[in-house]
């Protein structure tokens, strides 16, 4: 009983949220930065609301991805109840990558959206780097989901999603991989890489429907 205490993973399922929520800050910062640098030029609303606009994208589009991210380690803990190496040393490494998320960001305000000439892959550096984070966060997840469900003495001993959970993560760690190699491969699409995500997802949504069908 007392090993079970001290391996137990309400604590690390604390630290996580705890991260997730520095990060969040993070990400959020730069944004308060921005009125005082327009206002110290002479600027106005209208120009706070122009030069803002694409950090603020960035700042939504990561909070979300990150939101997502968070919800699929929670759904992973579900049912964990102990922790091993793995799952704390997986878990460490991918908060490095949720909270490696907010200078990834930063880097989106050096993005110029006319991808034309001299260099249409002068901004491929940033969006790898953006969209390769979120990447390997989602490939770590997707780990840690395989790890839970091959070590059912970490769990409850109730969990009966494990599989659903680790086809879900698979699927959106496949999403961000597409996404990075047509981000980086295709200059004018870029970022919008990321929309690969819905029609994925769509895909997903229809082979689990089958998948749940042949299992009846």
């Amino acid at each position: 009983m007392e090993e079970d205490r001290g391996r137990s993973a309400e604590r690390l399922i604390t630290f996580v949220d705890a991260v997730v929520a520095i990060a969040v800050t993070l990400l959020a910062l730069p944004l308060a930065d921005i009125p005082g640098e327009v206002a110290s030029r002479g600027g106005g609303l209208d120009r706070i609301l122009e030069e803002g606009a694409l950090p603020l994208g960035a700042f939504a589009l990561s909070f979300f991805v990150i939101a997502r991210l968070w919800w699929g380690h929670h759904r992973i803990f579900a049912h964990v109840v102990r922790w091993d190496a793995v799952v704390v040393w997986t878990t460490i490494v991918w908060l490095f990558t949720i909270v490696l998320l907010a200078p990834a960001t930063a880097l989106t305000r050096q993005l110029d959206p006319d991808p034309g000439p001299p260099d249409p892959y002068a901004n491929a550096g940033a969006v790898a780097i953006y969209i390769g984070v979120m990447a390997a966060s989602s490939w770590l997840l997707t780990a840690l989901a395989r790890h839970v469900q091959r070590t059912p003495s970490l769990t409850d001993g109730h969990d009966t999603e494990a599989g659903d959970r680790l086809f879900n993560s698979v699927e959106t760690s496949i999403s961000f991989t597409i996404a990075l190699v047509v981000g980086t491969a295709v200059p004018a699409i870029n970022y919008f890489a990321l929309l690969s995500l819905v029609v994925t997802g769509q895909i997903g949504r229809l082979l689990r429907r089958r998948r749940h069908r042949r299992a009846r």
